[in-house]
């Protein structure tokens, strides 16, 4: 592929800010270069809408398992009710400062639609201050646990194979796509409140480490040993978080043709930009690619882990073992060496809220995604877009 030309703006922290247009989180603060004094702070929406969230169960037609999924949406104005809670085991859990248990839904729809991976051995709700927020932008949200590759699976001793879960993976997300767009056409009764809720011409992924190969071979398509996922054409935009990519070919990437975003810390060793994101940067065709460096932020800084890490230890009754599994994914992310944890949640959620809002909502709020290829760089993160 030829060099591009690029186009090189200095920004300061403010001005970055101003362009992706005011998403930090409210609860979120303080300077970029040193660690938080305090322990990290319990997110708040950023958007305008309050945010419902339910459990609920979908069928996997391609494995005639039934999944279970987390729903995030936008809720009725002034709703109120109790808080959800995210639970890793029943003593083991906390309580969300932003979601509403079984609200009801905003009649304002229909809403653009997202669906979140989580990564290998992660769970529905891993990126519960992301998905969260995404929903009070006024859009609605699934996340499904991927049977063979969450946390209860590693713990019981029954995940499935790479090359197995290369397969099932983006069938889940399909199947996911096509209960929710059942459930607002009417053709399903299931879910009633998502009656008339969802566009179906506005579809986005969203997917963090092994989720971001879900992502990408959901719209690419991949053939693997278990089989050959066909590129589903009704995605229209994919935000991948510190992406795991090396399973994709380069035909497989070239072949992807919709707006993508990448996102991934300079201090991530799970998934480093040398192996796994400047590649698919290169080679997708988008337009455009996006391409976000954040200085010091790691494998975890995309998820929930450092609030695991403040608020499990909490409880009388966590098991010791949680704690103590918590602090070992907490080394890919959480202390004083990496990005502040308010920092990685400001770039995450205001990044990938803007990309969507500009790509598949059709409402830009980030103005520098059009125009010319350019780079962009603040303190903490250099963005390169790829037209």
């Amino acid at each position: 592929m030829a060099p591009m030309s690029k186009r090189t703006r200095t920004l300061s922290l403010p001005a970055l800010v101003v362009i992706v247009g005011s998403l930090l989180l409210a609860a979120c603060g303080g300077s970029s270069s040193s660690k938080p004094a305090t322990p990290t702070p319990m997110p708040a929406r950023s958007g305008t809408y309050a945010v419902g969230h339910d459990t609920i169960s979908i069928p996997d037609p391609s494995t005639g398992k039934t999944i279970t999924a987390d729903l995030w949406y936008p809720a009725a104005d002034g709703a109120t009710g109790t808080p959800t809670r995210y639970s890793l085991l029943p003593t083991a859990y906390f309580d969300s400062k932003v979601a509403i248990e079984k609200a009801p839904m905003n009649s304002a729809g229909a809403f653009p639609f997202v669906v979140y991976s989580h990564g290998s051995g992660g769970q529905s709700f891993v990126a519960s201050f992301l998905t969260e927020d995404i929903a009070s932008h006024g859009y609605v949200v699934l996340s499904a646990n991927h049977d063979g590759n969450t946390a209860a699976n590693q713990l019981l001793g029954t995940s499935a194979s790479q090359d197995v879960n290369d397969f099932l993976r983006p069938n889940v997300v399909k199947a996911e796509i096509d209960w929710a767009l059942a459930q607002s056409s009417g053709k399903d009764s299931a879910y009633p409140a998502l009656k008339g809720a969802i566009d179906e011409t506005r579809i986005g992924l969203v997917g963090h480490s092994y989720g971001g190969y879900t992502a990408l071979a959901t719209v690419g398509g991949h053939a693997g040993p278990a089989g050959t996922i066909a590129p589903d054409p009704r995605i229209k935009a994919v935000v991948g978080q510190a992406p795991y990519t090396r399973r994709l070919s380069d035909a497989e990437l070239t072949g992807i043709k919709i707006p993508v975003m990448l996102m991934v810390g300079t201090k991530d060793i799970t998934t480093p930009l040398e192996l796994d994101s400047q590649r698919p940067f290169d080679l997708i065709t988008g337009p455009p690619v996006v391409l976000a460096v954040m200085t010091d932020a790691a494998h975890q800084s995309y998820t929930d882990v450092c609030m695991y890490l403040d608020e499990i230890p909490k409880l009388p009754a966590a098991p010791a073992a949680v704690a103590a599994a918590i602090k070992v994914q907490a080394t890919e992310g959480c202390g004083p060496e990496f990005m502040p944890y308010a920092r990685d949640m400001e770039l995450s959620t205001g990044l990938t809220v803007a990309f969507l809002n500009e790509f598949l909502a059709g409402t830009p709020d980030a103005s520098w995604f059009s125009g010319e290829t350019s780079t962009i760089s603040a303190p903490d993160i250099t963005i390169t877009i790829k037209r």
